[in-house]
């Protein structure tokens, strides 16, 4: 039986069967056959031939294979020893290319997507001219640049004819907003010294509406000039006034206008609300001292009651002053809420200007507890004319070096410890509102990622700018609070349980609220 089974191996060597044939040579009493030495011989340098043709054809991990089978049959010869280990390296060599191959993908798309084509190129230039995958990606450049070009050549046309939206729309369809040279970025230039100016005309001609339409398709561009800000704050204090005018408190409104009169003076249209929220301010003030003055401060709710003096007025135009900071005012709205996005996420909003966080379990209950070591220092964030500081008691660290006081800016990191860590962000350098990103420290409510230091609003989008950043909205959302609402302002229509709501209605708590394709509920926050 033995020799017959020999004999299978030889044959099966000879036709080229050599699996077959290892499968017989492996067995003991083969190994110990004279005959069978011979034929292990033979076979082992018939594995190591295949081996090294597989390595030439790139097939590793059959000569890997090949490698294994001769040295169980011959031990850990030298020739075997010798060609595992080029096996090994050009295995090595092979996916440090793979490596490098995904890499140099992975540079020319994130270069594309940022609308540096040329660059993109020059990554590909060094690419092997068989690589199918980097032919791809030539491919893919070349219409990205057909279209880049042919969207900018249509955007100056736009931007002749005056048609700053289009020439907007058709830039941000071709993805080429990030660039920010050559020709794209001269436009995108040009556009928004444009854009600026059609608004500030509109803005001098009492055309608030077509100013803030023209600067919300500026957002995008990310291109704001010193001009543009400041029309922007000038915008938004506008809102504010008319917020506070519309609540009742035309003395608050007072010194916003006032600025905004100051920053354009030719705006002859603000010179008659001055003197028309002047004169209400003053009809309120008469009123207050009044009969009705008593009834007046008994409605305003339990922490305003008791008569209106005249240091209540003046706290009262402490407060209009101080609207940038984002006092919240008494309302029904709790100051500490959750907003739940369907599909992105919880958001735990804060409308006090100040904001204490530490340990849950610290002897001084913080506003934002962290689960963390009881011993860690409590920490407060305050906003004061839209700026953030922090101060604590003992030293902690932001960006690496210890403080007791710090004025915060956007992406500053803090650390109550190497394991309990916050991120500060200013996504919109016109909105005071800020958020703290927790890394390396949660809260008890583990669906909790983010904390937004809510100023005058909240702003939610697909765009980089915006508090919220989602892609379940095409165009920005602004929440902001007036009197005891939270209110929305949307392009799209605003729906609660199902149930169409006018812009100037508030939203519910504990009730589904859609906006668009965004869903979301409001909650109180329970800690």
């Amino acid at each position: 039986m033995l020799i017959l089974r020999i004999k299978q191996a030889q044959c099966a060597l000879a036709d080229d069967r050599l699996d077959e044939a290892f499968e017989i040579a492996k067995a003991d009493d083969v190994r110990r056959h004279r005959h069978g030495q011979r034929l292990i011989g033979r076979l082992t340098r018939a594995f190591v031939r295949r081996a090294r043709q597989n390595l030439e054809a790139g097939r590793f991990q059959p000569a890997l294979a090949d490698c294994n089978k001769a040295e169980k049959l011959a031990g850990n010869a030298s020739e075997v020893a010798g060609l595992r280990e080029a096996v090994c390296q050009a295995m090595a060599q092979h996916q440090q290319g793979r490596q490098q191959e995904a890499f140099r993908v992975a540079q020319v798309r994130q270069n594309m997507a940022d609308g540096w084509l040329s660059v993109g190129e020059r990554i590909l230039a060094g690419a092997p001219t068989d690589d199918g995958q980097a032919q791809l990606l030539r491919e893919e450049l070349a219409a990205a640049r057909f279209q880049s070009e042919d969207a900018v050549a249509k955007a100056e046309q736009a931007l002749k004819h005056g048609d700053i939206e289009m020439a907007v729309d058709l830039l941000r369809s071709a993805g080429v907003t990030k660039n920010r040279n050559g020709q794209v970025g001269q436009l995108l230039r040009q556009i928004s010294r444009q854009a600026g100016e059609q608004a500030r005309v509109s803005f001098e001609q009492g055309r608030i509406d077509r100013a803030q339409s023209l600067l919300q398709r500026l957002t995008p561009l990310g291109v704001d000039g010193e001009d543009v800000a400041e029309l922007r704050r000038a915008v938004t204090q506008c809102h504010q006034a008319a917020e506070c005018v519309a609540g009742g408190q035309p003395g608050l409104a007072l010194p916003l206008l006032r600025q905004v009169k100051t920053m354009y003076p030719s705006a002859k249209w603000l010179d008659q609300a001055v003197a028309e929220v002047r004169q209400a301010a003053e009809a309120v003030e008469e009123l207050e001292a009044g009969p009705l003055g008593l009834s007046i401060a008994d409605a305003a709710g339990a922490d305003d009651a008791g008569p209106w003096t005249e240091d209540r007025r003046r706290m009262t135009a402490d407060r209009g002053q101080r609207v940038e900071e984002g006092h919240a005012p008494s309302s029904g709205l709790p100051s500490e809420f959750v907003m739940q996005m369907d599909g992105i996420g919880s958001y735990l909003v804060f409308r006090n200007s100040r904001v204490t966080v530490g340990p849950i379990s610290s002897s001084r209950r913080p506003t934002l507890g962290l689960v963390a070591d009881p011993n860690l220092p409590v920490i407060s964030i305050e906003r004061m004319d839209g700026d953030y500081f922090l101060r604590c008691e003992r030293p902690v660290q932001v960006n690496g070096g210890a403080v007791t006081e710090k004025l915060l800016a956007d992406g500053d990191a803090i650390a109550l410890s190497p394991r309990c860590r916050l991120r500060f962000r200013l996504p919109n350098p016109a909105s005071p509102t800020a958020l703290l990103m927790l890394s390396g420290a949660r809260l008890g409510r583990p669906d909790v990622r983010h904390v937004i230091l809510m100023g005058r609003d909240i702003l939610a989008g697909p765009y980089t700018n915006n508090h919220i950043q989602t892609e379940h909205l095409e165009e920005t959302v602004t929440f902001f609070c007036q009197n005891d609402r939270l209110l929305c302002r949307a392009a799209k229509p605003v729906t609660i349980d199902d149930r169409p709501v006018q812009p100037e209605k508030g939203l519910t708590l504990d009730k589904p609220i859609r906006v668009g394709k965004l869903s979301m509920v409001l909650a109180k926050f329970h800690t």
